[in-house]
């Protein structure tokens, strides 16, 4: 059930329920039971919401945490993937032009198949393959110069 629709209607439902649930109280019990009583219930009411307010704000700022590390992972792949790029200038041009498609596959799967799947919690195994690729390319690769070799020991 998409989002939009579930929240108006747990919304509804959990007005209708405490609505009636005050309906019933106010018709099983007599307004004397109300007025003795009505101190206990102000001070109830108010360390719940202030317990309510404390575990809220709590919950806000471990969100937030998660939020924040999954920027940074975001960050530190596509840096990765973007080295992995400009590192392959030093290789021949078809471990290069292999290395090169890869990194550009693999980024697209990321951006437009793997978050998608991440919101179910599941992730796309094509991902690993076309990085495994890219490293194969170059793990395979026997360098011709200084130059090849040193693109070479940088692995994508």
């Amino acid at each position: 059930m998409p989002a939009a629709v579930l929240l108006p209607v747990l919304v509804a439902l959990a007005v209708a329920v405490f609505g009636g649930g005050q309906i019933y109280v106010h018709r099983r019990f007599s307004s004397q039971d109300f007025v003795a009583h009505n101190e206990v219930g102000g001070i109830i009411i108010a360390v719940t919401g202030t317990l309510y307010a404390v575990v809220l704000g709590f919950l806000t700022v471990v969100v937030w945490q998660h939020f924040l590390e999954a920027r940074e992972l975001v960050v530190l792949e596509s840096g990765a993937d973007i080295d992995a790029w400009h590192t392959a200038v030093g290789l021949p041009s078809a471990v290069r032009q292999r290395v090169r498609d890869d990194m550009l596959t693999y980024a697209k799967i990321m951006v437009d198949r793997e978050w998608p799947m991440m919101r179910r919690g599941a992730f796309d195994e094509n991902a690993a393959t076309v990085a495994m690729d890219a490293i194969d390319a170059t793990g395979t690769l026997v360098p011709g110069n200084m130059g090849e070799s040193n693109a070479q020991a940088v692995d994508p």
